[in-house]
């Protein structure tokens, strides 16, 4: 697999973006555009130091596409704290999702609650402890995002809102807990339809009981005369743990030319502790995978995104993304393939692209590109080519992903997150 097969029409140019700010400190990058036609980017920079928190989030603006930017602006240099318990929160919609039924453009924002300081939060969480409870918030902008309503949380449960000056109730930390999507669509149907996941289920897997994070769908309807948008939720999708340790998580979103909604998915062959369950994963790291044909109220049995050919692939725990490029018209996959088992969430390399058959879905095998890979001789085993933003610029229409290379210093700390953050350019050949 690589950028020379016969058919790949995709070039890759990669340049350094911006350095980390000091040893021992990553710096992550995010890019959006800001409305759903103008050329008013936004975007954000904040540095990690352990494992999933960052703090010093900044943010600024450019006007004309990237050509000049606004100073950086601080948004904060560290995430609150109430009575014990720590809070982060999209300042703005995390997704955004235009709805042209409506002209209105509809936002998802994620809140995760911690107990106690978050980074040690998190490590306690990764150790079988109950620190971290999510929840999902929708909002609609009127005027193109530039300001926005009512923050409403969405649910697939009875449970109490959530109370800004008690953070810690109970009754809320513990009912309509997911975590946020990547994207939402705006389907044919007419409908906005948003994936998450972390949703606890007990299912009954040959013969056993058992507890599995699974993904939902919430599906929205404009009400004009209500001024509000109604919302289904989809069944669950979901796979015991057998199948991936972790459940199904990182759920991302695409309609395919024939109106079926597919829907990619992160899996895991590792445990977590927090999972309480004994056994073992029987699965090697794929990418799964599961189709609508109802808009997605229902969906087919989980099963494993495979080649065009019928192939399998490998693929560790990591985030992808989907897209459909405006000028060629075709529908796009990025993620992680490997070429032997992956443990878990290694490796983390090659970062590829993948022109996706829509007819099965599969990936096609000789539409694979790879953006970026590990270099024996200047990375470290542990480098990770996840976690990217990615943008195609409605001028140029290249295609622009901001990535931080972690861990391509070493894997413990602090080389781990001594990284910088890339840019890497995809120019479609439009033969």
């Amino acid at each position: 697999m690589n950028s020379k097969e016969k058919g790949v029409d995709i070039k890759v140019k990669k340049e350094l973006y911006i350095k980390h700010p000091e040893d021992g400190v990553s710096v992550g990058v995010g890019v959006r555009y800001i409305g759903h036609r103008e050329l008013c980017r936004e975007e954000s920079k904040s540095y990690e130091r352990s494992s999933d928190w960052s703090d010093t989030l900044q943010r600024r603006i450019s006007k004309d596409n990237g050509r000049t930017w606004s100073e950086w602006e601080m948004v904060l240099k560290e995430w609150p704290m109430q009575k014990g318990f720590s809070k982060t929160e999209a300042l703005s919609p995390g997704v955004q999702c235009y709805d042209p039924k409506s002209g209105m453009t509809v936002g998802f924002a994620f809140q995760r609650i911690l107990i106690g300081e978050g980074a040690e939060a998190i490590k306690k969480y990764f150790s079988g402890a109950t620190t971290l409870f999510d929840h999902n918030f929708w909002q609609v902008s009127d005027d193109d995002e530039k300001t926005w309503g009512k923050k409403h949380l969405l649910r697939y449960e009875d449970g109490i809102d959530f109370d800004p000056d008690n953070w810690g109730n109970k009754e809320y930390l513990h009912t309509n807990q997911m975590y946020g999507g990547s994207n939402a669509i705006s389907t044919r149907e007419g409908t906005i339809v948003y994936p998450s996941c972390g949703i606890v289920l007990e299912i009954t897997d040959k013969g056993k009981k058992e507890t599995v994070n699974a993904v939902r769908c919430f599906i929205g309807k404009r009400d004009n005369a209500k001024n509000t948008y109604n919302w289904e939720v989809s069944e669950p999708i979901y796979a015991p743990h057998r199948i991936s340790g972790r459940g199904l998580g990182e759920p991302f979103i695409a309609e395919l030319s024939d109106g079926r909604l597919f829907l990619g998915m992160r899996g895991s062959t590792d445990i977590l502790k927090v999972e309480h369950w004994e056994g073992k994963v029987e699965s090697p790291g794929r990418r799964w995978m599961s189709l609508s044909d109802d808009g997605g109220r229902t969906w087919s049995s989980v099963t494993d995104l495979r080649y065009d050919t019928g192939e399998q692939f490998y693929s560790p725990a990591s985030i992808h993304r989907m897209f459909r490029h405006s000028v060629t018209g075709k529908l796009y996959w990025i993620g992680n393939i490997c070429p032997q088992p992956p443990q878990g969430n290694s490796p983390r390399y090659p970062l590829v692209i993948a022109e996706v058959d829509e007819a099965i879905p599969a990936l096609k095998r000789d539409r694979v590109t790879i953006i970026d890979d590990r270099e024996p001789k200047l990375d470290s085993e542990h480098l990770q080519l996840s976690n990217f933003s990615l943008l195609e610029d409605r001028e140029t229409h290249q295609v622009e992903i901001y990535l931080t290379r972690l861990g391509e210093k070493g894997g413990k700390k602090p080389e781990i997150w001594t990284a910088d953050a890339f840019k890497y350019t995809l120019t479609f050949d439009k033969k």
